[in-house]
């Protein structure tokens, strides 16, 4: 978060503390706290007007984050990938010095999840893929972690998984398990917002149904 404040314009909380819990030993972050309305609970309902400027402050703040390049795969502090799509897994996965081992690993996921000729198959589909810029991507954009008042965004939040990934990875997350039925995803928002890449997503998509 601290490097997404330094870097872009994006508005994200102030960190006051970081600590590490003894009982859980799971790290707790002391935070500004956001005022405003989560955009997921009032995407429905807010004027158009205000929707088209909000998505033009998002596509904003996305470009400023992809404008910051990376020369390996992981988070940000130069360690393993912190994903849900390797949290089932026991082993660390990164950082990667290439896409292609990115890949690789991808498709160890997939067949220590499952071993049958569709995996095999998808696992072709991931290494086919184009090579793509190494960019900062947040990894979890979704209007459940954004805070509006009215028409302004003020705030960008849940930082967690955040790191240095294809430039695709961004908009395949977003994807990733949405509420399809709500209107952000029937009115292609995210088109709006993001660069595009169906083919990526048409390639990910499968592998969710795998680990899933």
């Amino acid at each position: 978060m601290n490097l997404v404040r330094e870097r872009t314009a994006i508005p994200v909380p102030k960190i006051y503390n970081c600590y590490l819990v003894e009982d859980t030993q799971k790290w707790c972050i002391l935070m500004e706290y956001a005022e405003g309305d989560v955009l997921q609970d009032v995407w429905e309902d807010i004027p158009n007007e205000w929707k088209q400027s909000i998505i033009s402050q998002l596509k904003g703040y996305m470009e400023e984050l992809r404008n910051i390049k990376g020369d390996f795969i992981g988070a940000v502090d130069g360690t393993q990938c912190e994903d849900q799509f390797f949290h089932q897994q026991d082993d660390e996965y990164g950082p990667f010095d290439t896409e292609a081992a990115f890949h690789d690993a991808l498709a160890d996921v997939l067949r220590a999840s499952d071993q049958n000729a569709f995996v095999e198959m998808v696992v072709g589909f991931i290494k086919s893929m184009p090579p793509h810029n190494i960019v900062l991507t947040h990894s979890d954009f979704a209007p459940r972690n954004i805070i509006v008042q009215d028409d302004k965004v003020v705030a960008i939040l849940d930082w967690e998984l955040t790191g240095y990934y294809p430039a695709y990875w961004e908009y395949v997350k977003a994807y990733y398990r949405p509420n399809w039925s709500s209107d952000w995803i029937k009115d292609r928002v995210l088109d709006d917002i993001l660069e595009p890449y169906p083919l990526e997503h048409a390639v990910m998509l499968h592998t969710r149904d795998i680990i899933w």
